[in-house]
């Protein structure tokens, strides 16, 4: 698959979740994340096109909060080698200025930039 991203992806810890800000539900664990979108392993695929709010849990308090919510929409999904799962491709819109700052502010804070 050819790689559509503007910046180099940069590998997530485990423990970093998304989740489906409208129900509640986890989507699965962010892989890669960078400024423009983010890699998701999912246990249930999501149609390219298809924009939600996603509520990512922060490793770490950052400006003294632990989650932040960004609209998302999907423009990929494949299978995962491990049957049972999906790779998904989001990226982000309409992120608003505070947002983008904290955003850039995690990445380089927990060195998920290089």
């Amino acid at each position: 698959m050819m790689d559509m991203r503007n910046r180099p992806r940069k590998n997530t810890p485990h423990s970093v979740k998304a989740v489906d800000e409208e129900n509640g539900r986890a989507i699965g664990r962010i892989v890669d994340i960078t400024c423009d979108g983010m890699m998701v392993v999912a246990d249930t695929p999501k149609t390219p096109g298809h924009r939600l709010n996603i509520r990512i849990h922060l490793p770490g308090m950052v400006q003294n909060r632990s989650e932040m919510i960004l609209m998302a929409e999907t423009v990929w999904c494949n299978q995962d080698q491990n049957p049972r799962f999906f790779r998904i491709g989001f990226k982000f819109v309409n992120v608003s200025g505070e947002e983008g700052y904290l955003l850039e502010e995690v990445l380089h804070r927990f060195s998920l930039v290089g």
